[in-house]
């Protein structure tokens, strides 16, 4: 991987991760299974549940569909904030 990533992507991708192992959880499946189901290898699974890695787009929908549950559920208390230059937030 190598690239360097801010606090706050690093804080959106752990909670991914957890929200992804909770509802992975509830439906009882292991993160083969869930990758099997995604269509992903699991290894992705594996790195995304821990926040190493930020899932794209198409790939959250995946794994949405792969524990039956809608996307945005994925992304539950999830947010972003906008600093202006001057330190401000928006």
């Amino acid at each position: 991987m190598g690239r360097h990533i801010d606090a706050q992507t690093a804080r959106l991708g752990r909670r991914f991760g957890e929200n992804l192992t909770e509802l992975r959880a509830r439906v009882g499946l292991s993160q083969v299974g869930t990758a099997e189901r995604a269509g992903l290898h699991r290894t992705e699974v594996a790195l995304v549940e821990h926040g190493r890695r930020i899932p794209r787009l198409d790939t959250l929908v995946k794994l949405a569909g792969a524990v039956e549950v809608a996307p945005c559920e994925l992304l539950a208390g999830m947010s972003w904030r906008l600093h202006s230059p001057r330190g401000r937030s928006w």
